[in-house]
């Protein structure tokens, strides 16, 4: 998630900015067919037929284990794997369930709402199912169960699909497309209402025209997978087409990028046009957009489009061409594969992921180009004390127009991806120790001294960001509560919005808590929560954004984070939260950090 939080142990510690020859490894999967290794090692683990594969918002890698009915997640802190939806049985059971007590078939691909809700199609089943984050259940998004083709324009959930395969949402999270193989059709569901509707496909595999509209007029030859771009502009595999189409967003025009049409292979390096494709089953994009990976199934590879050339050419990233297995390690050319079915990148490192369905292994390539980020510690930070208080202040390379700030109310560089992000852009990061004071009194007067002394002597802003982790949290919305005209928003994570939650009576730190309020045992009820006292930052307009793990066993969201916002939206407050399905307390904020930065921008520029 970040360069100072714990990573994958099987994770090169390399420059964000510069990239090494790149080497391929496994992740998951002991090459035998089976279901075993919960709570283990990803490597020591048995998988069958994994497929789909995404880097989660926090960071841990999420995969189909199709065969076995499940989605699997591999930890980006110890490498260690766990189920996360399904029994292990094949079925259709379970809507409004716990997850782990959902029976699924054949889950091939998944997918992150911006919201945080978790998204999976299930080709046997052929629907569309999400594990809502806020409320730990499965429900139903798209398809009625049976094979077929029906519904347009009514109710998702009472149509009929055939072998659905891939989903992707558009850039805004209001629309979700679904590839609906042999109907030969791609299908839309608009989630504010749950209406589905035929986008794009006639019901016939036929050839598509370079240029063709959007529409159901426009016929496709086996729409099989896709991704979204970071322009919003969606990508499109056809697999019985062996081709890729780039759906312009803007325009809504189909336009030809890659493969003739043939089935085929070649090792070396050809413009995309020219190329020949076989059997095209995932989609995956760089964070810099240039290059677009695909799972070419049949050939046993992962290729690449790469953009930055003129014309685009197609590249061979990882296998051999022939089915195999191996070597695990380290050159990706070298190394055998067989029918992958998925790929997926790291919007931050551009470490591409790959569902090595027939060896039974998850699959990592390091050291490819398109990653972004700064580490923290290559940033000047300048450490100084203020009555008796350590205080930092990072500084940007070049400060942006009126020197915007983020302040971090603890755990300074802990899961730093948010002040990385802003760094680069500008932004100084300030912090202030605090610690086991819970935002009682002495912290508050504490953060006002801070606040003058840096403005004066660093010319920040009026304005901050607020930004506060976990016990964090209540200094992040105490202190703005207080001045609600010296802040610009609030970004907090995980955050303790309540004592009586956390620390809690029974825990060692109640004591030191209450003393920091001037509490006892006996007049502990007497404390106020934030979410309480809102009505300033209502009245102020100051925009919130809360992220937090939908599985938070710490600082429960039901217990903390849902409080704050029943209670904003009920004052009108301007409000936005991102909760992460099966993700705990930890790791905080998220792996790729661009919705809270362009939040954060947004609220400066408001303010």
């Amino acid at each position: 998630m970040n360069r100072f939080a714990p990573i994958f142990v099987f994770c090169l510690a390399a420059a964000s900015l510069s990239y090494a020859a790149p080497k391929i490894e496994t992740i998951a999967g002991t090459g035998e067919q089976g279901y075993s290794g919960d709570g283990g090692k990803g490597t020591e683990a048995k998988l069958d037929n994994p497929f789909g594969v995404i880097v989660a918002p926090d960071g841990d890698i999420i995969f189909c284990d199709t065969i076995n009915h499940v989605i699997r997640r591999i930890s980006r802190k110890n490498g260690n794997i766990d189920t996360i939806v399904g029994t292990g049985e094949k079925g259709y059971e379970g809507n409004g369930t716990p997850p782990l007590e959902t029976k699924l078939f054949e889950p091939y691909e998944v997918r992150y709402h911006p919201s945080g809700d978790l998204y999976w199609v299930e080709m046997r089943n052929n629907i569309v199912r999400k594990l809502d984050a806020k409320t730990n259940r499965v429900e139903l998004v798209a398809g009625n169960g049976k094979a077929g083709f029906s519904g347009d324009d009514g109710p998702a959930t009472e149509a009929a699909m055939n072998n659905p395969h891939s989903i992707q949402f558009d850039a805004a999270g209001e629309n979700l497309f679904i590839c609906d193989i042999k109907n030969h059709r791609i299908r839309k569901v608009e989630l504010k209402t749950g209406v589905i509707t035929t986008w794009c496909g006639t019901g016939k595999a036929e050839p598509t025209e370079n240029g063709a509209p959007v529409s159901p007029d426009t016929p496709l030859k086996g729409p099989r997978a896709f991704d979204i771009a970071p322009n919003g502009d969606l990508w499109l595999a056809l697999r019985e087409g062996n081709q890729v189409y780039r759906i312009d967003m803007k325009e809504l025009k189909l336009y030809h990028v890659a493969g003739t049409g043939k089935k085929g292979f070649h090792a070396e390096e050809k413009p995309a046009l020219e190329s020949e494709l076989s059997g095209p089953k995932g989609v995956a994009i760089s964070p810099d957009g240039k290059l677009i990976y695909l799972a070419d199934t049949e050939s046993h590879t992962a290729r690449a489009i790469d953009l930055s050339q003129n014309p685009p050419t197609l590249k061979l990233i990882a296998g051999t061409g022939k089915r195999g297995d191996g070597p695990d390690s380290p050159d990706p050319l070298a190394c055998g594969m067989a029918r992958l079915h998925g790929v997926g990148t790291d919007p931050i490192t551009g470490d591409l992921y790959i569902g090595d369905s027939e060896t039974h292994k998850v699959r990592m390539v390091t050291g490819l180009p398109g990653g972004k980020m700064m580490a923290l510690g290559e940033y000047e930070t300048e450490e100084f004390e203020l009555a008796g208080r350590k205080c930092k202040v990072t500084k940007p390379k070049n400060a942006a127009p009126g020197n915007p700030w983020i302040w971090r109310c603890r755990f300074y560089g802990a899961f730093p991806s948010v002040d990385q992000a802003l760094l680069a852009k500008g932004w100084h990061v300030a912090w202030i120790d605090v610690a086991n004071e819970f935002g009682g009194p002495e912290a508050m007067k504490a953060f006002d001294s801070f606040y003058s002394e840096v403005r004066g002597k660093y010319a920040l802003s009026e304005k901050p960001i607020i930004e506060g982790f976990s016990r964090g949290g209540l200094p992040a919305t105490f202190w703005p509560i207080a001045n609600p005209d010296k802040v610009a928003g609030i970004y907090i994570d995980a955050p303790v919005l309540d004592i009586h939650s956390w620390p809690g009576e029974s825990s060692k730190l109640w004591e030191t808590c209450l003393g920091a309020w001037g509490l006892d045992k006996t007049t502990a009820g007497s404390w106020t929560a934030p979410y309480k006292k809102l009505k300033p930052l209502a009245d102020h307009d100051i925009p919130i954004m809360i992220v937090a793990g939908g599985a938070d066993e710490v600082v429960p969201w039901a217990d903390n984070g849902s409080h704050l916002v029943e209670e904003y939206q009920k004052l009108g407050g301007p409000i936005q939260a991102i909760v992460k399905s099966a993700a705990g307390h930890h790791p905080h904020s998220l792996h790729d950090p661009t919705p809270v930065v362009e939040w954060a921008i947004a609220a400066v520029k408001g303010s």
